[in-house]
């Protein structure tokens, strides 16, 4: 057994930029072929407006490394959009061995985050909706071809903020901590042929995401609630934990959160 994913096929949801892309990279130059799947930017009704990236720059890098891909622009959030990217990731490929949730987020263009008495009912469907739902449908979707083919790796990703109270998020907290139980019920319902492990990250370095870096490493090295390693995680650190849960290497690992914050005190 090792790391060597050669030929295996991995959808990466939210894989144009952040956790997602560095995903798409890690899985690819550990030789699985992938399906780059991000959505548009969207008019802002109840929130603020996110970054967001094409897919055709990590598809050309993929293929840089010599390995097949293609970009599917999908909004995951719609039953519909996630059934045409499965007709197309078979068109292409024929099969899928790997998917990895990466789509969610505290806050968005339809929902803001924020104390318990500053939310709406909007705001908690709609968290729900973007971290939830979205991981549902789309492992629905692939479970069946899973099956069939006898073996399949779903990971999910999850945050800390899932693993205990989370005062200024808490809508997102709670739809983070469905991602975990789902996860388990999954793992329950699927096995053996298809595993499913959830990945609960801490705060996490990227470009895209000012606003939560600066607060972060304030937070990080606040004395009596620093990480242990004292630091924010990089993409490329979390996408090394995909890696490992798509592989064989953890092949009896199933319905597992793993916690990947650092030892963040919280």
């Amino acid at each position: 057994m090792d790391f060597d994913l050669k030929d295996r096929v991995a959808i990466v949801t939210g894989g144009a930029q952040g956790l997602g892309r560095a995903c798409c990279m890690e899985l690819a130059k550990h030789g699985a072929n992938i399906v780059v799947v991000a959505r548009e930017a969207e008019q802002v009704t109840a929130g603020r407006s996110r970054p967001h990236a094409p897919v055709d720059d990590v598809v050309s890098e993929i293929q840089a490394l010599g390995r097949k891909a293609i970009g599917v622009t999908a909004d995951v959030r719609d039953k519909g959009q996630v059934e045409a990217m499965m007709e197309r990731t078979l068109s292409e490929f024929g099969t899928v061995d790997i998917l990895v949730n990466v789509v969610g987020g505290s806050w968005g263009e339809t929902f803001k985050a924020g104390p318990l008495m500053e939310l709406t009912e909007n705001d908690l469907i709609e968290a729900y909706r973007v971290n939830l739902v979205t991981m549902f449908q789309c492992s629905v979707a692939v479970v069946p071809v899973m099956k069939k083919q006898g073996k399949g790796s779903i990971i999910n990703i999850a945050s800390i903020a899932g693993r205990a109270p989370s005062p200024d998020s808490p809508a997102y907290g709670a739809a983070k901590a469905g991602v975990i139980n789902m996860t388990q019920s999954m793992a329950a319902s699927w096995g053996p042929e298809v595993r499913v492990n959830v990945i609960a990250v801490g705060g996490i370095e990227t470009p895209h995401r000012p606003r939560w870096s600066e607060s972060s490493a304030a937070m990080y090295t606040a004395p009596g609630t620093s990480s242990a390693l004292g630091r924010l995680g990089t993409p490329e650190e979390h996408a090394g934990t995909v890696v490992w849960l798509a592989s064989d290497y953890a092949g009896y690992i199933t319905g597992e959160c793993i916690d990947a914050n650092g030892g963040t005190r919280r």
